[in-house]
């Protein structure tokens, strides 16, 4: 919500029909923020000296440095729900990674051997794929104390 002078909500066009956040709401997008963290966390470490590598990564992924994605998904950030919208984005990104890669490798295995040993798998990654975009496309809308 945008604020005039007085600081009293005011609602924007693009807003009009977005809710206000509850602090239920609120604290599940902390929870909501460290689970998508640990989640891509979980995915792109490989092991115990893979860590330094893959908190890197995570970072860059959602725009953070690599403490500051270490303490959201530890729990150590107080308003990790601050840092949703990086942490969701980012998470969704490697999955649209991950599914580009499915589809390549499929591209491949129907290159050397035609439809025969795949059968309707290069169907269910498209059906993933489109979800993977529906989701991506969803914008959730934060309110920030000001």
């Amino acid at each position: 919500m945008a604020r005039t002078k007085t600081h009293q909500s005011v609602e924007t066009k693009q807003q009009a029909g977005a809710k206000a956040m509850s602090a239920v709401d609120a604290f599940s997008l902390d929870d909501e923020a460290r689970a998508y963290a640990r989640k891509l966390f979980e995915r792109r470490v490989k092991g115990w000296s893979d860590e330094a590598r893959a908190l890197e990564d995570c970072a860059n992924w959602t725009g953070t440095s690599p403490r500051s994605f270490k303490r959201v998904m530890t729990g150590e950030t107080k308003n990790a729900g601050t840092f949703f919208s990086r942490m969701r984005k980012g998470y969704l990104d490697y999955c649209a990674r991950a599914a580009a890669e499915l589809q390549n490798e499929m591209a491949a295995e129907k290159a050397r051997y035609g439809n025969v040993r795949i059968g309707d798998l290069d169907q269910e990654i498209e059906a993933l794929v489109a979800k993977i975009e529906r989701a991506r496309a969803v914008k959730i809308l934060q309110h920030t104390e000001g």
